[in-house]
């Protein structure tokens, strides 16, 4: 005969893997890998990739941002026209998603031999992009960014340019 001990135990049990387990049934992995492209006039384009979100699908433009990653790299996009580096990957609650942002600043400009520190025009880069964060997968994301220098009213600015393309994840 089972007694009131042992009905507490199995169902202490039972909470207890629900704890444990649950975290990794509500949430996904979105990873995001950042290429460039040959930007004229350049010998190094160092940019500070900061803050990583996306954008929960259904939800208004200002809401629904969840941060992906909060870690802040230096990256030479000139080096990255021949290669990739991952610059972001975190946990998201599972569900679709139909956008991501990125911040980026303290860009510096090196062209023969003379650096150069670029305001950023658009510091926040926002992208379109329908995914679907899956439990125990990972989406991974590829950005593509470059951008030139341009000077206006006397100041200098890097404009930049961002893409995105899915590669490991299902449409929502």
């Amino acid at each position: 005969m089972v007694n009131s001990k042992q009905i507490v135990a199995a169902v202490s049990a039972v909470v207890l893997v629900g704890i444990l387990v649950y975290p990794a049934l509500s949430t996904g992995t979105v990873s995001f890998i950042l290429r460039s492209t040959n930007i004229e006039n350049a010998d190094h384009v160092y940019v500070l990739v900061g803050d990583v979100w996306v954008h929960r699908l259904g939800q208004s433009s200002s809401d629904g941002w969840k941060l992906v990653s909060n870690q802040s790299q230096t990256v030479d996009l000139v080096s990255l026209k021949d290669s990739a580096v991952t610059f972001a990957k975190g946990q998201v609650p599972v569900g679709g998603y139909d956008g991501i942002k990125m911040a980026i600043s303290n860009v510096t400009w090196v062209f023969n031999k003379t650096t150069t520190r670029l305001s950023v025009q658009i510091p926040q880069l926002q992208n379109n992009l329908d995914f679907r964060a899956q439990a125990g997968r990972e989406s991974t994301i590829s950005v593509v960014l470059t951008g030139q220098s341009e000077i206006v009213s006397g100041a200098k600015f890097f404009v930049p340019n961002m893409t995105a393309t899915l590669s490991g994840a299902s449409n929502p």
